[in-house]
């Protein structure tokens, strides 16, 4: 009798581990079924989720080299400070100390340069206003003696506005600025997706579109912390597809102008 209670009882037992060993089995196969059949969406959007972050992080644009501009024919008119600084910053200077007028080059260096101690530009610094050609950037840097709107106390102070020659009518890409950057975008992201932004540098690639439409004289002139990245940006613009308007100066005549197509983050 003994023998036989033991004997259904160690069958029972047995009974047990299988049913919860087939029972543990199938659980875990139902997980991976479900891991298997969702770990590739996931997968993609979370790297979607990388490559969106990425794009906000990194900067595209193209313009002239700086935001301040005027018309060859506009500079053609500046005698003075006044005909550059804004009203309001003219009303509260009291005295000027030095100005200068620099021609840059690609990389900030100095082309030229004509100084002088008064708003009103002497007979030299008109000449190097005057006859720089399209797409020459200026510094012009006052220093000054100004007085204070909230305290009424004079202060010692400067201004370096930066300034871009551009044409009567600028160079446009005829699918529009945003279809050239929305290419720019697309065609880089595998390259930009790996940037880490505390690495990134304002990278600048300048190209020129000529009286004819066709881009020529792509050079990169400062680095975005990535060669790769630089290559990759630098063979965009020479290959971009697409046509271009020429820029037009005050005659109607077509001519030339330098564009810069900044990216990584905005710098000088």
């Amino acid at each position: 009798m003994k023998k036989s209670n033991l004997f259904f009882c160690t069958l029972l037992t047995a009974m047990s581990i299988t049913n919860f060993s087939c029972i543990n089995w199938s659980h875990v196969a139902e997980q991976e079924e479900t891991l298997s059949s969702t770990s590739v969406p996931i997968l993609n959007d979370l790297l979607n989720t990388i490559k969106e972050q990425a794009d906000s992080d990194f900067f595209y644009d193209v313009d002239s080299r700086y935001m301040s501009t005027m018309t060859k024919e506009e500079m053609g008119h500046v005698r003075s400070l006044d005909d550059i600084f804004p009203e309001e910053q003219i009303e509260s200077i009291v005295s000027y100390q030095s100005v200068s007028v620099t021609i840059l080059g690609d990389n900030y260096e100095t082309i030229s340069i004509e100084s002088g101690e008064s708003e009103v530009f002497n007979d030299a610094q008109i000449k190097l206003l005057h006859t720089a050609p399209y797409s020459t950037n200026i510094l012009i840097r006052a220093d000054y003696v100004e007085k204070n709107r909230q305290t009424g106390k004079l202060e010692e102070n400067y201004s370096t506005p930066h300034i871009t020659i551009i044409p009567e009518k600028e160079a446009i890409y005829e699918s529009g600025k945003e279809a050239l950057i929305n290419y720019l975008k697309k065609n880089s992201k595998e390259q930009t997706i790996i940037v880490q932004k505390y690495r990134l540098q304002p990278g600048k690639v300048h190209f020129t579109i000529c009286r004819d439409g066709t881009i020529s004289d792509v050079k990169l002139v400062a680095t975005s912390g990535y060669p790769s990245i630089d290559k990759t940006m630098t063979d965009l613009i020479t290959k971009t597809p697409g046509k271009w308007e020429p820029a037009v100066n005050a005659k109607g005549e077509k001519v030339d102008q330098e564009l810069v197509f900044s990216f990584g983050i905005v710098g000088c």
